[in-house]
């Protein structure tokens, strides 16, 4: 049998292109307050911003995924990265709020499609054998995106820029992307009838309660991670009294160059901690039941929440960044329940486990939407109940989480 090709020119581009939609994921999250104080708009109007992006997953996970299916991943990843590179560009050149907010849907869009695409067309980019792995270390690798975004923001404004000149250089980025996609030879990707999603079966599957349990739980979770990572800046703010250019070092500092916004700095970190954290439980699940250890960190997750939004602010910055450790074992935990409980559709479960991300854009809404209706620690206390109802499903779930 002729082995594979390994094609590494398209490798690399996968890698940077994951980057660059984390990049465009945990930027929201610095940038509400900006938003809501340049178009001197209520924290309910800047709330859209969150709801624009992950609203995008729900309306778009499966068609992108019929396209992918009937014409190709190739034609689905341009697209994707055309939408990132528009939504971008025109981001930066917007003066209207609503043209903003409409911006920010297109680059969810972008990043829905990229996502969309791209698990069968990494598989297709190596030896079958080594999917998984690369799988594990592209998506570990394009955290970074989500970890380096929000400490960019704050380095840009103290070089005197505007805030959105973030979007100039997401733009130019994405761009550069779009052309080194645009000359790669693609192999040709065949998807089986499993990875394939199929309406009439897509029907039935929504019928079933354990899909729906689970659904419902990627639904509250993302949608719990969105409303804590998106205001971590704005709670900071209005509960403790940090600037958005706040440092925790002395001005003409080495470190108060580097990281000129502790809130920013946090928002980094809760990204980067769990991304640190599921590298840490992968091993950990030779030894401990993926089952414990998802009840174990469900439970924390809801635990130093609460403890977070009653703290001062010294405790306030620790925690945050330890809910986004806490949370690294959630939502792998969910999808791998449910796919792990069905013999097969996987593809179309998949589906519909994606497209519940769009939890994001509700509770992500709600939690502003209430913080400007009472206060920000009222409104976090939303994403402790989503949470909560995370680890109910640790431990009663029915899902069959028992293969590491």
């Amino acid at each position: 049998m002729k082995k594979k090709k390994t094609h590494w020119y398209l490798i690399t581009i996968t890698v940077l292109m994951y980057i660059s939609f984390g990049l465009l994921t945990s930027v929201i999250g610095v940038i509400i307050d900006r938003f809501q104080i340049q178009y001197n708009v209520s924290l309910k109007i800047a709330a859209l911003l969150p709801f624009a992006f992950y609203l995008s997953y729900g309306l778009l996970s499966i068609p992108f995924g019929l396209t992918m299916d009937r014409i190709s991943a190739r034609f689905v990843l341009l697209l994707g990265m055309i939408l990132m590179t528009l939504g971008s560009f025109l981001f930066y050149f917007s003066s209207n709020y609503l043209i903003v907010i409409f911006m920010i849907f297109l680059t969810g869009a972008g990043v829905t499609a990229i996502q969309t695409a791209g698990n069968p067309f990494i598989r297709e980019l190596d030896a079958p054998k080594r999917y998984t792995a690369n799988l594990t270390i592209i998506i570990g690798i394009g955290a970074l995106g989500y970890a380096i975004s929000p400490i960019l923001l704050p380095l840009i404004e103290s070089a005197g820029l505007s805030w959105n000149t973030v979007y100039l250089i997401f733009g130019i980025i994405n761009s550069i992307l779009l052309f080194l996609l645009i000359i790669a030879k693609f192999p040709e990707i065949s998807l089986s009838v499993e990875e394939k999603i199929q309406s009439s079966v897509t029907r039935k599957l929504l019928r079933n309660p354990l899909i729906i349990t689970y659904a419902l739980g990627i639904f509250l979770y993302v949608g719990a991670e969105v409303g804590t990572s998106s205001y971590i800046v704005t709670f900071m703010g209005k509960i403790h009294g940090v600037g958005p250019n706040e440092s925790l070092w002395e001005e003409g500092t080495f470190f108060a160059s580097a990281f000129p916004s502790i809130s920013a700095l946090v928002v980094a970190a809760f990204w980067l901690f769990q991304a640190i954290g599921r590298l840490i439980i992968g091993p950990m699940m030779k030894f401990i039941k993926p089952r414990k250890i998802f009840i174990i960190h469900s439970l924390l997750t809801c635990v130093t929440l609460i403890i977070t939004i009653y703290s001062p602010k010294e405790i306030a910055f620790v925690g945050f960044a330890l809910v986004g450790y806490f949370t690294c074992a959630s939502f792998t935990s969910i999808f791998s329940a449910t796919i792990q409980s069905f013999d097969e559709n996987h593809g179309a479960i998949s589906g519909i486990l994606c497209t519940a991300i769009v939890g994001g854009a509700f509770l992500g809404f709600l939690v502003g939407f209430i913080g400007d209706l009472i206060n920000l620690q009222v409104a976090m206390l939303i994403n402790v109940l989503a949470f909560l109802y995370v680890f109910a499903l640790a431990i009663w779930g029915k899902g069959k989480l028992n293969i590491a």
